[in-house]
């Protein structure tokens, strides 16, 4: 595992020591270079909960990952550039009806730097670009979009505004280790109720907006000031899949891809 490998993936040639500027840095160069994407589900592929299997997909087979590999990876950088980094596990909320996933549904993680913690997250679709401080009421604007956090009892919440603010997860202070989001890593790989096994995601944020593959639909994304968007959508044939996917996002399957975009089973639903 070779950091400066990693550092090339997200086209950075070099870092320098811990602070705040390298930070924002390092987390805005890996969500404008690695895809969030669950296509090994959905080619045959089994995902490993291992950092070197996860450097490898990433780094080497310039491949993207879904949360824990995101974040796992990120984690791992972190760690090898002295920042010391806290793990945190959230749950995401569900739009439709207002619901939280299970626990370590969702791996996150807290720098602390100039005085203050900062939240960290590579590895959520519709999620911050760069660190935000861990303050109760904060709220900015960044070219991914609006976000805010707030404090209701020991739960913290990150809300994003679309039409109206929505809340995107949420989680709380207590600390975690990486190994502890294992379980959870091989239920959204298998579980019918799982969005990552419904659906065949890719999505990588731009400078202004983001391109999202969602089975056979290509969704491009313009963020507006103020925290709307613009959307349009293209459907796409079979044949025009894998070819979109290496010209757009940069990457090769190794195995089929079975595009898929079924609706998602609520588990709190389920008997």
């Amino acid at each position: 595992m070779d950091l400066k490998a990693y550092l090339r993936r997200v086209n950075l040639t070099d870092t320098g020591p811990p602070s705040l500027s390298e930070l924002r840095e390092l987390h805005r160069h890996h969500v404008l270079s690695v895809p969030l994407e669950c296509l090994s589900i959905h080619s045959g592929e089994k995902i490993i909960f291992d950092i070197s299997w996860i450097y490898d997909k990433i780094v080497v087979r310039r491949r993207g990952g879904f949360c824990y590999e995101n974040n796992g990876l990120f984690l791992w950088v972190l760690q090898q550039l002295g920042y010391q980094p806290r793990v945190l596990e959230a749950r995401v909320m569900n739009p439709k009806n207002g619901t939280y996933g299970f626990p370590f549904d969702h791996i996150i993680m807290t720098v602390e730097l100039e005085g203050r913690r900062w939240l960290c997250d590579v590895g959520f679709g519709d999620g911050i670009g760069e660190p935000i401080p861990l303050e109760a009421g904060w709220e900015e604007e960044q070219d991914s979009g609006v976000f805010r956090l707030r404090v209701e009892d020991d739960e913290w919440y990150l809300d994003r505004k679309y039409e109206i603010w929505r809340c995107l997860f949420k989680f709380n202070l207590e600390e975690w280790t990486f190994e502890d989001f294992r379980e959870m890593c091989e239920y959204h790989q298998t579980s019918p109720c799982s969005k990552f096994v419904q659906k065949s995601i890719c999505t990588l944020l731009l400078p202004h907006g983001r391109l999202t593959s969602v089975g056979h639909r290509l969704i491009s994304t313009e963020y507006v000031k103020g925290g709307g968007s613009v959307k349009t959508t293209r459907v796409l044939t079979d044949e025009e899949i894998p070819e979109l996917l290496r010209d757009k996002f940069g990457i090769v399957l190794s195995g089929k891809l079975i595009p898929k975009d079924e609706a998602v089973v609520d588990p709190n639903l389920v008997q």
